[in-house]
């Protein structure tokens, strides 16, 4: 199954050289393994992806990689206590960070899904140029969703900057209900990147508006239906473990949010 979790102390066998001795300082790592086959365009190469299981631009390397069948060693990480050689393979100090042949490292998750998806055969984004930029620009209003989806489980600290998150992520589908296709997915009945992108922000839905007494969706039956499509495609359900929900509400938890006393 795509990213079955295994516990390991050889962690760093794909890492670059400067880092492999310091990786087994770090015991408890969480390591997955994904199914694969090398695409004709891709020489034979080692790949590490370096996340956090429940990080939404992880999500979108995962998925990716379960759609082009490609595969990689993955190791999590926990975010508040990050490894000091994480670093060493990312100027930024985040994650996902996907590093290749033992020693080169991509970081941004928009910028690995884009090696990946050139260097394997297929695309997950569209011939036409303008179509292809057009999606690029909104799976950038995607990431808006998330600040305010981040908003509300860091920083809103009261019912009425809650209200307002919500509001605001509501505002944005009252959007997307207008330009989107009907038919499924983001462009009619094809799979592409951007919808990759938005299963992972929709997944966040079921666990922030459990306690609601209303479907977040319910005045935007085309994002709904898209949402459902996303939610019951395969590579989208694999690219967290089964246990998801339950990892993202005991997260929460342990902000100091008003959210984090409401989600169980």
């Amino acid at each position: 199954m795509l990213l079955s979790v295994r516990l390991s102390d050889q962690a760093s066998n794909n890492l670059m050289p400067t880092v492999h001795s310091t990786i087994y300082m770090y015991a408890g790592l969480t390591t997955r393994i994904i199914p694969f086959n090398v695409g004709i365009k891709m020489r034979q190469q080692t790949l590490h992806l370096f996340g956090h299981s429940i990080c939404p631009y992880v999500q979108r390397v995962a998925i990716l990689m379960k759609e082009k069948n490609i595969q990689c060693e993955r190791t999590d990480i926990e975010l508040h206590n990050k490894p000091q050689w994480l670093n060493k393979i990312s100027p930024l100090a985040k994650v996902p960070v996907l590093v290749i042949d033992d020693h080169i490292p991509l970081f941004e998750s928009q910028v690995i899904c884009d090696y990946l998806d050139e260097v394997t055969p297929g695309s997950l984004q569209p011939k036409d140029v303008l179509e292809k930029a057009q999606q690029r620009a909104w799976i950038a209003y995607a990431d808006e969703i998330l600040g305010s989806i981040a908003k509300i489980i860091y920083r809103d600290k009261n019912h009425e900057s809650f209200d307002e998150s919500c509001s605001n992520i509501f505002a944005h589908l009252k959007i997307l209900e207008q330009i989107i296709s009907a038919d499924g997915y983001f462009s009619a009945t094809r799979f592409y990147l951007i919808d990759a992108v938005y299963g992972t922000v929709f997944r966040y839905f079921k666990v922030l508006f459990s306690h609601l007494n209303q479907n977040p969706f319910h005045d935007f039956p085309k994002v709904e239906k898209w949402q459902q499509a996303l939610s019951e495609r395969k590579s989208v359900i694999e690219a967290v473990a089964n246990d998801y929900d339950q990892q993202l509400v005991k997260f929460i938890q342990k902000q100091n949010s008003y959210i984090s006393h409401l989600v169980s």
